[in-house]
C-alpha cells in the first residue's frame, strides 16, 4: 500500500524535480496548484523558510533559486582530475575524499559511492586501515558529513593514529589503462543520487596539455566565487554549492571546462581560500593577501629620454618588444628568404610605436643605424650559410613575430599582462627567452653557433612549437574568461 503524500513530501519532490530556475512565488504557486487544498499561512511560511538552506537549491538572488538538477544537467559530465597520492600508488588503491567535489550528494556516505571502469564493470571496494597522516590530506576540504570518523587515536604520536575507511582497488585499472608514474585518472559523474562515477585514464601528457586551460579556468572560477561571496557575505553557501554555482556560471557563458580539480584550484587561488568554522561549515572566503600578486612577465612603463647612442638604446627608449640583435636576425631572415612580407613585418614591429620617437634627432639616428645594419647584412648574404642554421633562425623569427602579434592583440583588447594567469605569463616568458637567446646567437651570419648548440636549438624548437600553438589558441579563443 502506497504511503499517503504529505505536503512536506510534495514540496521536496517539487524541488528535486525542478529543471529550471524559479522564484519564491513560482514555488508557492506550484505547491498550491498540486496540493489543491488550503495551506495554513504558518505552514507556508515554514516551507518558504526551508528554501534558503535546502541541500539541493542555490539561492542566487532575492527569492531566486537554482535547483541542483538544472545545474547537473547543464554541466554534463565534467571530468574530475584524481592525482594519486603516495599511499594510493604504493597500494594500488583509490581514496577519493574531496577530489570528487562538488559532485557528491550530501545524502551519501563515502562508502556508498560506486566506481566503474570504462566498460561499466564495478571497481571492488573494501574497508582499509591507514595511518591518519597518510590519508587525512584527501579529506581536507570535505564537508563534515563526508569526513571519516572511525579513528583510533595514538595519544603519544598523533600522526600515527589509525583511520579506517573505504578504499577501491584500482590495480586492475592501472594495468588495463597502461598508467605510469605521473599519470592520473579522471572521474566522471554518471548518477548523482546513486553516487556512481566512471574512471578513465588521464596521462601525464594530457595533463600538461590542459595545464594552461586549467589555470585559466581557476582564474575565472575565483572571480565568480569572489563575486558570489560578496553578495552572500553574511550567509555564504557551503563549498559544494559555491563550486557548482561558479561552474554553472562559466558554462552559461559558454566557457569550455576541460576538467576540474578542487586541490588544483585551491593551490592556484590568489584572493580566495578554503575556511572551516562551526557556524558556516566549510566554504570559500577572501584570503586578503598581504601584497600584490606576483607575475612572471610585467608591463614596464617606459619613460623616453631621447637616447641615440646605439640602436639598442633607441629600441629600449621606445619600449619595443625586441632588442637590436633580435631585430638584426629578423632582417636577415626577411632578406634571405621570401617567407616574410617585409611591409607587414615592419608594421607589426613598429606599428604600435609609430610617431613615438622622442624627437627628430632620435628619428634620424634610428634610420642612420638601420642603413648601416642593412649594408652589413647585404654583404653577409653574399656568403653561403648551412641550411639547418637558416631554418632554425626562420622558425625562431616566426615564433618571435607570433609573440609580438599576441602583445598587439592584447593591447587592442585593452588587456594588461597582469590580467593574464601567472602560468600563461610564465609560458610566454619562456618562449620569449628562447627566442631572444637564439636570435642573438644567430644574428651574426658569418659566425654561427657550434654544432651542439645548433642541435640543442633544433630540439628545443620541436618541444616549444606546440606550446606556442596552445598559447595562441587560448588567448585568441578564450580571452573572454580572463
Amino acid at each position: 500500500m502506497s504511503q499517503r503524500l504529505t505536503l512536506q513530501t510534495l514540496a521536496e519532490n517539487l524541488i528535486r524535480e525542478s529543471q529550471t530556475p524559479f522564484t519564491l512565488e513560482d514555488y508557492v504557486s506550484r505547491i498550491q496548484e498540486r496540493w489543491r487544498r488550503r495551506i495554513a499561512p504558518d505552514t507556508l511560511d515554514h516551507l518558504k523558510a526551508k528554501l534558503n538552506d535546502h541541500d539541493y537549491l542555490i539561492e542566487v538572488g532575492d527569492n531566486d533559486f537554482l535547483p541542483f538538477r538544472l545545474i547537473l544537467n547543464r554541466l554534463g559530465r565534467i571530468p574530475l582530475v584524481i592525482n594519486p597520492g603516495t599511499v594510493e600508488q604504493e597500494k594500488g588503491l583509490l581514496v577519493p575524499g574531496h577530489r570528487l567535489a562538488p559532485f557528491v550528494s550530501c545524502e551519501l556516505e563515502e562508502g556508498e559511492l560506486v566506481f566503474v571502469d570504462t566498460e561499466g564493470r564495478e571497481v571492488p571496494k573494501k574497508r582499509k586501515t591507514f595511518f591518519i597522516e597518510d590519508v587525512i590530506p584527501f579529506f581536507q576540504y570535505c564537508d563534515e558529513r563526508h569526513f571519516p570518523d572511525q579513528i583510533k587515536v595514538n595519544q603519544f604520536v598523533p600522526g600515527k593514529s589509525m583511520l579506517t575507511l573505504t578504499a577501491w582497488d584500482v590495480r586492475p585499472l592501472y594495468s588495463a589503462y597502461g598508467l605510469k608514474p605521473g599519470d592520473a585518472m579522471q572521474a566522471r559523474l554518471e548518477d548523482y543520487r546513486g553516487g556512481v562515477f566512471s574512471l578513465h585514464p588521464y596521462p601525464a601528457e594530457k595533463g600538461r596539455e590542459d595545464r594552461i586551460r586549467l589555470r585559466s579556468l581557476y582564474i575565472a572560477l575565483e572571480r565568480v566565487l569572489s563575486d558570489l561571496f560578496t553578495r552572500k557575505r553574511q550567509r555564504p553557501d557551503r563549498l559544494d554549492k559555491q563550486l557548482l554555482y561558479a561552474l554553472f556560471t562559466l558554462a552559461e557563458r559558454r566557457v569550455e571546462i576541460p576538467a576540474f580539480s578542487l586541490p588544483g584550484m585551491v593551490e592556484n587561488l590568489n584572493r580566495m581560500h578554503v575556511v572551516r568554522d562551526e557556524v558556516r561549515g566549510i566554504h570559500m572566503a577572501p584570503a586578503h593577501p598581504a601584497g600584490p600578486d606576483p607575475y612572471v612577465w610585467e608591463a614596464v612603463e617606459q619613460t623616453p629620454s631621447g637616447r641615440t647612442g646605439s640602436l639598442a638604446e633607441i629600441f629600449e627608449d621606445m619600449g619595443l618588444a625586441f632588442n637590436d640583435l633580435e631585430f638584426k636576425a629578423i632582417l636577415v631572415s626577411m632578406m634571405a628568404t621570401d617567407d616574410f612580407d617585409i611591409e607587414a613585418v615592419f608594421d607589426l614591429l613598429f606599428g604600435a610605436k609609430r610617431d613615438r620617437f622622442y624627437d627628430e634627432r632620435q628619428h634620424k639616428a634610428f634610420y642612420r643605424y638601420l642603413r648601416k645594419m642593412l649594408q652589413g647584412i647585404c654583404e653577409d648574404l653574399q656568403c653561403p650559410e648551412p641550411k639547418p642554421v637558416s631554418d632554425i633562425r626562420n622558425e625562431t623569427v616566426g615564433i618571435k613575430l607570433r609573440l609580438i602579434q599576441i602583445l598587439r592583440y592584447l593591447e587592442s583588447q585593452m588587456v594588461n599582462l597582469e590580467d593574464l594567469p601567472a602560468e600563461m605569463l610564465e609560458a610566454l616568458a619562456d618562449l620569449d627567452e628562447f627566442c631572444t637567446e637564439t636570435l642573438e646567437k644567430l644574428s651574426d651570419r658569418l659566425n654561427p653557433p657550434d654544432v651542439k648548440s645548433i642541435r640543442d636549438m633544433r630540439m628545443t624548437l620541436h618541444m616549444i612549437g606546440p606550446d606556442a600553438d596552445l598559447i595562441e589558441e587560448d588567448i585568441y579563443d578564450n580571452l573572454g574568461i580572463y
